[in-house]
């Protein structure tokens, strides 16, 4: 493989400040599906999901990592904005063939990764600043630490006590089981949430991806300089990664691989079956019988070699 290319920033923010390069194609997919993943472990009626289930939508408008990068590999930078698609649904019940479409633009934009060749208008749909880490050999299900200031009214039965009086006031937790969050937030991640993530920043996981991010101004806002480092927030999301509790792996293991030995498995014994058969011909002793009837019936006699 060659060398990474340069990549200049989105755009002249100080929180851009550093040396950045492009990942390859594959990672800006893997980097795509994983925002998708992650920002959907929203809850449902929080502000940043923009009140529907399609308000998960993002594109991936700028990917990159520092150069030199953090000592934790797979971790990257972001700049997404929401996918503003005039023809996706609204509610709980998409259509499939607008899913498609939809899911046919998130792969293009994906592939268009790049300054100055964004899907979505920065200037109209709201954009997001962060960095996404990978966790090989999990799969986890959702969760999100929220920061509390961003919360109207904490939805019904999602808040989570933690035993820290200074998380408890700086953030919410949403999960569907709370003892898979409080497995995932041991005493040592909260104390690093605490130190490295920035203030009004939330922090998503889902899957194989740990997401730090939070709210970036339009092109045509206010000016950029007060808003965290992003290379800060790579490290700081590398670190984070690093800290969860090793038994996640065990218990939400990545079986994507079963997955796709069982998907193979059935693509040979089709190409098998393929192969293989003889019109008017079956294994099923009743069918075979049907067959050789309506052969015979029709005067065409044994099909050869049967």
């Amino acid at each position: 493989m060659g060398s990474a290319r340069p990549l200049p920033p989105p755009d002249p923010s100080p929180c851009w400040t550093g040396a950045w390069v492009s990942p390859d194609g594959q990672t800006e997919l893997w980097l795509l599906a994983a925002v998708l993943r992650t920002v959907g472990a929203l809850p449902r009626l929080h502000p940043w999901r923009l009140g529907d289930e399609q308000g998960r939508s993002r594109v991936v408008q700028w990917a990159g990592r520092p150069e030199p990068g953090p000592g934790r590999p797979g971790t990257f930078a972001v700049l997404t904005a929401a996918a503003r698609d005039p023809n996706l649904p609204t509610g709980d019940q998409p259509d499939p063939d607008d899913v498609l479409a939809a899911v046919a633009g998130w792969a293009v934009g994906a592939a268009r990764v790049a300054v100055g060749n964004a899907v979505a208008d920065p200037r109209r749909a709201p954009r997001w600043a962060g960095a996404v880490a990978r966790l090989p050999g999990c799969w986890l299900p959702p969760l999100a630490v929220l920061p509390r200031a961003d919360r109207g009214v904490d939805d019904p039965g999602t808040r989570w006590d933690t035993e820290s009086a200074d998380f408890a006031a700086r953030h919410t937790v949403h999960a569907a089981d709370t003892r898979y969050a409080a497995g995932v937030l041991a005493p040592h991640v909260m104390a690093l949430v605490l130190d490295v993530v920035p203030d009004r920043a939330a922090v998503t996981l889902a899957g194989d991806a740990l997401h730090v991010w939070w709210p970036y101004p339009l092109a045509s806002a206010a000016p950029t300089s007060g808003l965290p480092r992003v290379t800060d927030a790579v490290a700081g999301a590398a670190a984070l990664a690093d800290a969860l509790p090793t038994f996640l792996a065990t218990d939400h293991p990545d079986r994507s691989s079963v997955v796709e030995e069982e998907l193979a498995g059935r693509a040979r014994a089709a190409a098998e079956y393929r192969r293989t058969r003889r019109p008017g011909t079956s294994t099923d002793p009743v069918l075979q019988a049907m067959y050789a009837r309506a052969r015979a019936a029709y005067g065409l006699g044994d099909v050869a070699g049967s």
